[in-house]
């Protein structure tokens, strides 16, 4: 649940977290071309959904 909910404030970029993430690790072999804020914010958005379902999904069975 707490997982989910850092990943959609990233996916929402709250507070700028996707530049903060994307400029810690721009200045890794490459990764500041592969790694954009865009791309840091739908992989969260991707993990997030994925989580709060899975949450969900085991709340909803007894």
């Amino acid at each position: 649940m707490v997982f989910g909910a850092a990943t959609l404030m990233v996916a929402f970029n709250w507070r700028d977290v996707a530049w903060r993430i994307h400029g810690s690790m721009a200045n890794t072999l490459g990764i500041n071309r592969l790694l954009t804020p865009a791309m840091v914010r739908f992989t969260c958005g991707v993990l997030a959904t994925a989580s709060l379902v899975s949450v969900v999904v085991g709340l909803a069975r007894p």
